[in-house]
């Protein structure tokens, strides 16, 4: 016997398409709300912590208006030294004519003897005012040892070290260090030239500064040039009483004939040994070393230094007359400090401080002075004496030679001319170079687009 039971089927209850998207909009609405509100609070809190992490990166400016670097009314002053007072006027004096000296106009040698027994009472008077003595003597050092020593905050030891293994599989460093100079801070990093054939093939760099401490540095850009690098220590890394006791350097100048005969101070490491000193005079800035697209003056001087010297050269009011370089001294000079005049290479300097790339057209060449060109019948220009291997001006047709007398629209009548031009422009250009190229006893004009590339 079979019992029928009462089967209740249960539906599901339809679902209100509408309620479920007023739902899902409500949801995606929220999500979408919450996501702008989190990115906003994010990129204003990132955006803080970045500007407490990274200031702002300003712009390195070394060159500008030059000036005298010793004024002729600053001299060193104290105890058996010339001062202000002491001093004796050579300069100019107004000349009398007969009536106004009472008698007869004076002869020639008469004239002469005057101007001996004159420059004879001021050696006199020098003399007598200064009174000079061994402790004078040794005074005046002990000045000028000060003068180095406060300049030194500026110099610090650049050390590249490379880690290698040997046929024990043992790791060992190696490191080589110079003198380097702080030039500038530009609100991130503080900035430091040096020598990079130090650093060049380094593995790890670090900077010990005038108090001791040490921080390791990161290369920001190099001149293949002048072998001139600059290097960039974090400020974070620096502590404060360090940034107390360390400046930049203060840069001088060298583009006066009276340049020659300077008393300069070479600091840094002068003798190959961090910390050394050298007195003496510069003797000469006549050598002019070419370099690709810039010549550079050498500043010999008289102070005895080691093959393997660096640093600067400071005249006695502490700023930088030259930056120290070795390998262009005669055999029989090689121990003299030889610089490079610091006035031609600030734009270098300022380029490396900043990362930036120097524009490259690749000619190493000189002035056609006026004696040539009347000698020669030249015109009157940038001579190129030789021509980089793949640079833009070979690519373009440029050869040795040739007298550049046109960048664009810029006229060039030396070679100071064709550098400035250059600077003002800027890699990956293109620009047209006009020069004058001797043919079949004439010269003759031409004209060569090119791309400049950069250094």
């Amino acid at each position: 016997m079979s019992s029928d039971f009462i089967k209740e089927k249960i539906k599901d209850k339809p679902i209100d398409k509408k309620k479920l998207a007023k739902k899902l909009g409500y949801t995606v609405l929220i999500a979408i709300v919450f996501g702008a509100v989190s990115a906003l609070v994010f990129g204003l809190v990132y955006s803080r912590v970045r500007k407490e992490e990274a200031p702002e990166v300003k712009e390195v400016e070394l060159s500008g208006p030059e000036s005298l670097s010793v004024s002729d009314d600053e001299m060193l002053s104290g105890d058996g030294i010339p001062s202000d007072e002491d001093s004796v006027s050579v300069g100019y004096a107004p000349s009398l004519s007969a009536d106004e000296a009472g008698g007869d106009t004076v002869s020639a040698d008469a004239a002469s003897e005057s101007e001996n027994s004159a420059a004879q009472t001021i050696v006199n008077n020098i003399t007598n005012k200064l009174d000079l003595t061994p402790e004078s003597y040794a005074k005046l050092h002990r000045r000028l040892h000060d003068v180095a020593l406060d300049a030194e905050r500026s110099i610090v030891t650049v050390t590249g070290t490379t880690t290698d293994t040997d046929w024990f599989e043992n790791t060992f460093e190696n490191g080589s260090s110079t003198a380097g100079v702080i030039i500038a801070d530009n609100g991130r990093q503080l900035l430091v030239l040096t020598d990079s054939r130090v650093t060049e093939n380094a593995d790890e760099i670090s900077v010990r500064f005038a108090d001791g401490t040490t921080a390791k540095a990161k290369i920001i850009k190099t001149d293949p040039d002048t072998s001139l690098q600059v290097v960039g220590i974090e400020l974070t890394d620096i502590g404060d009483e360090t940034k107390r006791q360390i400046e930049s350097a203060s840069l001088g100048s060298t583009t006066y004939a009276s340049t020659v005969g300077t008393p300069v101070i070479a600091i840094g490491s002068p003798l190959g040994f961090l910390g050394s000193e050298g007195y003496g005079l510069i003797t000469s800035m006549s050598q002019e070393e070419e370099m690709s697209d810039f010549n550079v003056h050498l500043l010999t001087t008289d102070i005895f230094g080691s093959e393997n010297a660096s640093g600067v050269v400071i005249d006695y009011n502490g700023k930088v007359m030259g930056v120290i370089t070795t390998g262009y001294q005669p055999k029989d000079t090689s121990n003299l400090i030889t610089t490079y005049s610091i006035s031609d290479i600030k734009d270098v300097i300022e380029n490396l401080a900043n990362g930036k790339d120097r524009p490259y057209l690749g000619v190493v060449g000189t002035s056609v002075t006026e004696e040539a060109a009347a000698a020669h019948d030249m015109p009157k220009g940038a001579y190129v004496i030789n021509v980089d291997a793949d640079s833009p001006a070979m690519k373009a047709g440029i050869q040795s030679g040739d007298v550049i007398t046109r960048i664009g629209t810029q006229i060039i009548t030396d070679y100071s001319d064709y550098t400035k031009a250059l600077t003002e422009l800027a890699p990956e250009i293109e620009t047209v170079v006009t020069v004058q190229r001797f043919s079949r006893g004439d010269y003759t004009e031409l004209t060569f687009e090119t791309e400049l590339s950069k250094r």
